[in-house]
């Protein structure tokens, strides 16, 4: 029966060009603060935030330029598979997960109906490089960054699989089996430019109560995008076991389909392989198919474009003194990630739709024999017994957002609040709005110290903290958020870093 994995096994050879991805755009600040920033982040980052902030100087003694090498880093990983209820009570506690007990762990994480689906999100953000530079009235910047996101989804009967086994009892009738994966991989290369903008009746603004000054600044950033990587699959399938008696051996049927979309090298091999099986019937998948990768990079392209708006007013709070004479409000709008891309190079979409039947019984060949052949014969003529067609170009909208916020900075403390809402539902770009609180204290003006909250969205409420040093001419910092335990919307996880940033 250890064969018999290679009904999942396959599909993850099939999909070799698999790689790890989110909604937002976050740094070690963001992350540490709940994950706003949009009235908070400057420099290269404020590219994919807020590029209006390529004017603004959040601590009011960083030096004008800022040079990002592996300029941040951030992982995220969330979904309803991740489920912490779950695992604290059946996985914690030395528990036998057989019987009523595994009946009830399965409908705690995922309900009563068989077909309830379940799904983990992983994103990746990476900026291998960033320049940006504050002049008086205007500000430009370069930034790189990488982006990958990767969604799995599976549903009931699939993990009962995995906790059942091919047991005949569970399976006795057809049972749903289903998991889908999406893989979204780019490039960007953004370019970014910001400018005070000319404010009529200043001096009348300048004369309310709190208010000494008044600056306006509105940016943009357009990106061209370069694709590099996507798969898409989706497997549906019912899966029915009857167990041995004395009529014969146990029967095992799998009935599926699947579709996947791959471009590229991958695509040609899979199509050469599909067109070789239809006229040598001992093709093999692994003669044809062998994805090295090498192609990444020239498979899409596209464009995308970051707007922002700040406004920042130096306030007088003489209340609030006590905390440091540097005073700053700033109210701040964008509207991030607008744009797609579009996987173009070679594009096909493979598809199978087939039933395995298998009842145990070896004939006349050696154990060891039969195996051996029924694992060619599932690789090469049931799961891999595909079929590969000319397809349309691939279009991916990128995980654009509405973002808000606003933040005050009293001496060394600094609060924010931030509002978004995502255009799409792709990883974890929501449609769902979310709010976060964040704050930081500068211990000694160089050692930030942050906390911050998140609520709304996809999750529940998510609770960060970050570190590090940050003097004027260096960044050194980390960032980590974590989603209180919730029996509905699972869990998640991020981490990030900046990476090493100096500044002169």
């Amino acid at each position: 029966m250890k064969k018999l994995k290679i009904i999942f096994t396959v599909f993850l050879a099939l999909s070799a060009a698999s790689v790890v991805a989110q909604g937002r755009h976050f740094n070690s600040a963001t992350i540490g603060m709940g994950g706003g920033g949009t009235a908070y982040v400057d420099g290269y980052h404020a590219n994919f935030i807020n590029p209006a902030n390529l004017m603004v100087n959040n601590t009011g003694r960083k030096p004008k330029r800022t040079v990002g090498l592996m300029g941040g880093l951030g992982l995220r990983a969330g979904g309803t598979l991740l489920n912490q209820n779950v695992y604290d009570t059946y996985f914690t506690k030395g528990l036998i997960l057989e019987g009523q007990t595994r009946t009830d762990m399965l409908n705690a994480w995922f309900g009563s109906d068989v077909s309830n689906t379940r799904n983990v999100v992983v994103g990746l953000n990476l900026v291998p490089f960033g320049f940006s530079n504050r002049g008086k009235n205007t500000a430009f910047s370069l930034a790189t960054r990488i982006r990958t996101i990767e969604e799995f989804d599976v549903n009931k009967g699939f993990m009962e699989l995995a906790f059942y086994g091919l047991d005949s009892d569970q399976f006795a009738s057809p049972v749903p089996v289903d998991f889908s994966n999406t893989v979204l991989s780019y490039t960007e290369v953004s370019v970014g430019f910001a400018m005070e903008l000319p404010i009529p009746l200043t001096g009348l603004i300048e004369k309310l109560p709190f208010i000494n000054g008044i600056n306006i600044y509105a940016g943009a950033a357009p990106k061209y995008i370069i694709g590099l990587q996507s798969t898409e699959l989706d497997f549906n399938s019912t899966l029915q076991v009857s167990g041995a008696d004395q009529n014969g051996p146990g029967v095992i049927t799998h009935d599926f389909n699947y579709s996947m979309f791959v471009y590229g090298d991958l695509a040609t091999q899979m199509s050469d392989y599909s067109r070789a099986r239809q006229t040598d019937s001992n093709a093999k998948f692994g003669d044809y198919v062998d994805y090295d990768g090498s192609d990444i990079g020239t498979l899409g392209t596209g464009f995308g474009l970051d707007l922002g708006i700040t406004a920042e007013l130096d306030v007088s709070l003489p209340a609030l003194g006590f905390l440091g004479k540097r005073q700053v409000l700033r109210v701040s709008m964008s509207a991030t990630d607008l744009g797609s891309v579009s996987f173009k190079e070679n594009p096909k979409e493979i598809n199978a739709n087939s039933i395995f039947t298998f009842d145990g019984d070896i004939g006349d060949d050696s154990f060891g024999d039969y195996f051996d052949t029924l694992s060619d014969s599932l690789q090469n003529d049931v799961y891999g017994g595909f079929e590969a067609d000319d397809a349309p170009e691939r279009k991916y909208d990128l995980p654009g957002m509405y973002n808000f916020g606003a933040s005050l900075t009293l001496g060394k403390l600094t609060a924010t609040a931030d509002y978004g809402i995502g255009f799409n539902d792709f990883g974890n770009n929501t449609e769902i709005s979310y709010v976060t609180l964040g704050a930081e204290y500068r211990l000694l003006n160089f050692i930030p110290i942050r906390f911050g909250t998140r609520r709304g969205g996809d999750y529940s409420a998510a609770y960060s903290a970050g570190i590090g040093v940050d003097f004027r001419f260096l960044e050194f910092t980390v960032g980590a958020s974590t989603v209180s335990s919730d029996a509905d919307k699972g869990t998640s996880l991020a981490l990030a870093w900046s990476g090493l940033v100096l500044r002169f």
